[in-house]
């Protein structure tokens, strides 16, 4: 990271701040995060399921990823939603460490409670 952005700002040096550079697979995360708010559907976690696999093929760990997204999906998200979305991500990432040998059936798992939570908070709002 400190490399990429030495060179984005080759011209003026590094300063106190200088933006840090984020990586391809937390890029990868966030834009994962932006899709599963945008819609919840059963195609989006097929391909929210392709997108984890292809963060899992490169060697990110699962409990990274999960970290990752959480917080990216609580930058955008309603501060009455937050505890629950912390909790079930506690809960996959504990099932994760105590007994999960596919860790994608965790993290997928919780994309769909994610995206659950999230279609009936949006439907009691608006109907």
């Amino acid at each position: 990271m400190l490399e990429a952005s030495h060179v984005q700002h080759r011209d003026g040096g590094l300063s106190n701040d200088t933006p840090i550079q984020k990586t391809d697979w937390e890029l990868y995360i966030a834009q994962l995060a932006m899709d599963m708010t945008k819609e919840q559907s059963p195609q989006r976690l097929m391909a929210a399921r392709e997108k984890l696999y292809e963060l899992l093929v490169h060697c990110i760990p699962a409990t990274i990823i999960l970290k990752t997204l959480v917080s990216q999906l609580l930058l955008n998200l309603d501060d009455s939603l937050k505890p629950q979305v912390l909790e079930w991500a506690a809960f996959y990432e504990h099932r994760m460490a105590t007994g999960g040998t596919k860790e994608i059936f965790h993290l997928e798992a919780f994309c769909a409670k994610y995206m659950a939570i999230y279609k009936k908070y949006l439907n009691d709002m608006f109907g």
